[in-house]
């Protein structure tokens, strides 16, 4: 939401909970205005007294825009919003206009972005600047979720419909974000209608929903939406083969802002993905994820804003394997629970400091079958724990986001110091005719990976393990500098040059002849590319396209190789046209080059010597 003081230069942003603050304005009479797309513009006056503030708390009611307002509001939104590099935000309009099969899917809309590569047209998973999948960090509302897909990754688990805004950091993301080396998601929900109680249903080729929303009590809302997928035939004939799968999810919501200064939330999400075959040769599947977060927010002084958030997650998935002869059964779980604390400290207009914590402690499981038959557990856990520093300001042309992100636990552990503090540093510069400049670096560590093939098109299961005890943490640094303006009256470019260095990787150790050497050692990589993207808007049709030129390799001591997602090109082209009032249409082409294959340069013959003994040799059959 836009907070405007009328007749003055001043404002301010509300943030994702919708405080803002406006410091320094002198005593007098004053009419501020509070608007946002999509909402009826509001106005009220305010009369400062000398050493007083005030507070003004607006509550805006839906309307319909006309096109041209949603021309104009739209672009200006992605061209003023962010001076940060390898960030975009998305809200649900946007979302809205993204098609998808058979039904919306947030994933698959994220995928326009560019830097973010799928290697299925038919999958939401997807890897972020030469990142392996595990290395993206998927939060709503401040709950972690380690499993974010339906039906084998062909969609997600969360709902379109319910998404107020996405932060998606395809690199250099600032302090408070840790644990992951390539990208945040960071989703947040929309709150129920406090005016009202509503429903609403929808049914399409794939699954059914239904939602409900109201006041709860004074001063609150709540939300419930549950989906349930109907028709597994529709899947059937998007991967082009039987896929017996069915999947569900429930999202509920609690939010309450008993006074001005202060609001808590309460989000539960509830998921499951069943793959049952009915032949007992092939195995079952089953996926669950559920998770909570409760958070409170509040001003305690006129200039602080401090937020809490209380979060759990459990995910589990399990492989029955039957009958199956070249198949185990394995299963796999996590259980994290924590708290993250932030303050804001609004020190002047464009002057602020951020400080937080997090604590939480991951509990890990991998139970499989080895070569040998043996069953084997690989269950772990570890601490969790990290602080940051952030300072924004302003200083004439150049704006400063610079800032320390130190993940603690480790380095109480006895991690070095150079890898678990981690500075984070993002610079803009204002130039000539409204074009930025930006430049940031980061550096970023990880605990924690999943054991699975990247090279199937739709990876069935996953196991997540902790980094083996004998091996660093992950470590990539992050380098981004690029561009942004706008270069027609509707029309706003922007690039991106980016380098990752990866100075620890766990990879799986192909020299491994006996059992006494271990399975995973470390390794190195690297990803670098250039990204540019353009929006435009004519009359009653916008105008997106993004491309990426990149390259990424992976170092394992003795062979270096591209890793199955490493794609040379990638163009998205998408148009939204809306003829007249409630009403759109959307067309999108995306392009993208061939990913790498190990070619077959030869065979090799050789003997089966079946029942050698007793008896003469036989060779009447070759392996190649």
């Amino acid at each position: 939401m836009n907070i405007t003081v009328q007749s003055t230069n001043r404002g301010a942003a509300s943030n994702s909970v919708g405080f803002y603050l406006i410091p320094k304005l002198p005593p007098g009479i004053y009419e501020v205005s509070a608007s946002v797309m999509g909402y009826v513009r509001a106005f009220k006056k305010v009369t400062l007294k000398p050493g007083e503030s005030s507070e003004l708390s607006f509550q805006l009611a839906q309307t319909a825009i006309e096109t041209q307002e949603v021309v104009v509001q739209g672009s200006k939104k992605h061209v003023h919003t962010d001076a940060g590099t390898s960030v975009h935000v998305l809200d649900k309009q946007d979302i809205k206009m993204i098609p998808g099969v058979a039904q919306q899917d947030l994933l698959h809309a994220l995928q326009i972005v560019p830097g973010i590569v799928s290697t299925s047209d038919v999958s939401s998973r997807f890897y972020v600047r030469g990142g392996s999948g595990d290395q993206n960090l998927f939060l709503l509302d401040g709950m972690k979720v380690y499993y974010p897909f339906h039906a084998l990754g062909i969609y997600s688990v969360f709902n379109a419909n319910l998404v107020d805004n996405v932060e998606v950091y395809t690199g250099a993301f600032p302090p408070g974000f840790g644990g992951r080396l390539s990208s945040v998601v960071n989703i947040v929900t929309r709150d129920g209608r406090s005016d009202r109680f509503s429903t609403r249903t929808n049914i399409n080729f794939l699954s059914a929903e239904a939602e409900a929303e109201g006041p709860a009590f004074e001063n609150s809302s709540w939300l419930l939406d549950i989906r349930k997928s109907l028709f597994s035939q529709t899947l059937s004939h998007i991967v082009g083969q039987h896929l017996p799968v069915s999947f569900y999810d429930g999202i509920f919501k609690l939010s309450a802002q008993p006074g001005g200064m202060q609001k808590f939330d309460l989000t539960v999400l509830s998921s499951g993905d069943n793959l049952i075959s009915t032949s007992a040769a092939e195995p079952d599947y089953h996926w669950r994820n559920n998770g909570f977060s409760i958070s409170g927010s509040h001003l305690p002084t006129d200039r602080v804003f401090v937020q809490w958030i209380l979060y759990g997650s459990i995910y589990s998935a399990e492989r029955n394997a039957k009958s199956a002869i070249d198949i185990t059964s394995a299963s796999t779980s996590v259980k994290h629970f924590g708290l993250r604390t932030t303050a804001t400290v609004y020190a002047g207009p464009k002057d602020m400091y951020y400080f937080g914590f997090e604590f939480g402690e991951p509990w890990l499981s991998y139970r499989f079958f080895n070569r040998m038959a043996i069953p084997m557990d690989l269950g772990s856990s570890f601490i969790e724990f990290s602080g940051w520093v952030r300072y924004q300001a302003q200083i004439e042309r150049l704006q400063l986001d610079v800032g320390l992100h130190a993940e603690l636990g480790p380095l109480l552990e006895g991690g070095g110091v150079t890898r678990e503090l981690q500075p984070r540093i993002n610079l803009c510069l204002e130039l000539n005719g409204g074009w930025k400049a930006k430049a940031s670096y980061g550096r970023f560590t990880q605990r924690m990976l999943t054991v699975g093939n990247e090279d199937e098109v739709m990876s069935i299961f996953e196991g997540w393990i902790r980094v083996p005890v004998n091996l660093p943490s992950e470590q990539a640094d992050h380098i981004v500098a690029g561009f942004s303006g706008n270069a027609g009256p509707s029309i706003f470019v922007s690039s991106e040059a980016y380098y990752k260095s990866y100075g620890s990787l766990v990879v799986y150790n192909w020299d491994k002849t006996n059992v006494t050497e271990p399975d995973y050692i470390q390794g190195t990589a690297d990803s670098y590319g250039i990204e540019a993207m353009a929006r435009s808007s004519y009359s009653y049709v916008d105008f997106y396209a993004a491309y990426s030129l990149s390259w990424a390799q992976i170092n394992n001591r003795r062979l270096t190789y591209y890793p199955r997602y490493d794609r040379r090109h990638h163009l998205n082209l998408m148009a939204v046209a809306r003829p007249f009032k409630n009403f759109s249409a959307t067309l999108r082409w995306e392009f993208g080059s061939g990913f790498p294959f190990s070619q077959s340069v030869g065979y090799i013959m050789r003997p089966s010597l079946d029942d050698a003994l007793p008896g003469r040799f036989e060779f009447g059959s070759a392996t190649p």
